[in-house]
């Protein structure tokens, strides 16, 4: 006959084990999992952005707009949508700023598009970039030092104003300002000593136009966004 006493002296030890074991492994896989989320994040995001097309940038919808921007302190995504046809196009710059504690480095953006018929395929996009070399030895700006020639002076005339035959004013800048360099843009973390700031600045420029060449009668509606692509730069 089995003694009960024995046998419960027996399972203890082995609950006691495969329950450390258990504790361990969740505690090890959720050291892992918090480790890999702190590191994987970055927080080098777009502090203001406007977008230039000669079809009246006005009539495009943005998100998001100027004043949720501010109020968000920056964002890694925008969304706009329109009214195109072939040919349309639109200039789109960004000011953007790593605001963590760690380097950064800025990759290709990503888009996502509402693209029932494969429109995406017809259109032409072309990424430039201005800030600091990933070597750390050239360019790179304080936030409050990117330079005006390579955001806020650039702009493009309207269809109406073409029609008139205005010009852009002397101090203008045609887009893509002169100096791009090639991804990937190294940001420094965000730091301010004894009135020293660090070179945490970039700023990108993109032109996206639909193929002239595209069929299509009537304008169509498009939403498109992009999405700022960071990572951690450690040595």
């Amino acid at each position: 006959m089995t003694n009960p006493k024995l046998v419960t002296a027996l399972l203890i030890p082995l609950l006691v084990i495969s329950m450390a074991g258990f504790a361990y492994s969740h505690w090890t896989d959720s050291v892992k999992k918090n480790y890999y989320m702190h590191v994987g994040c970055t927080e080098a995001e777009i502090k203001t952005y406007k977008l230039l097309s000669p079809w009246n940038d006005n009539l495009i919808d943005k998100w998001p707009s100027d004043d949720e921007l501010e109020a968000m302190h920056g964002t890694t995504m925008i969304t706009f949508s329109t009214y195109i046809g072939p040919g349309w196009y639109v200039w789109i710059g960004f000011i953007i700023q790593n605001q963590g504690v760690f380097p950064t480095r800025i990759d290709p953006p990503t888009y996502q598009v509402t693209d029932p018929n494969n429109i995406w395929n017809s259109f032409i996009h072309k990424e430039y970039y201005y800030g600091q070399i990933i070597d750390g030895t050239t360019y790179g700006w304080p936030r409050n030092d990117v330079p005006i020639g390579l955001y806020s002076d650039v702009k493009v005339l309207t269809i109406k104003q073409i029609e008139k035959g205005k010009s852009l004013p002397p101090n203008a800048v045609d887009p893509p300002p002169p100096g791009d360099i090639q991804p990937p843009v190294y940001l420094e973390p965000y730091t301010e000593i004894a009135g020293s700031t660090s070179k945490d600045s970039m700023i990108m420029w993109i032109f996206l136009q639909l193929d002239p060449a595209y069929l299509s009668e009537d304008p169509f509606s498009i939403e498109i966004s992009i999405i700022v692509t960071a990572e951690l730069a450690f040595p």
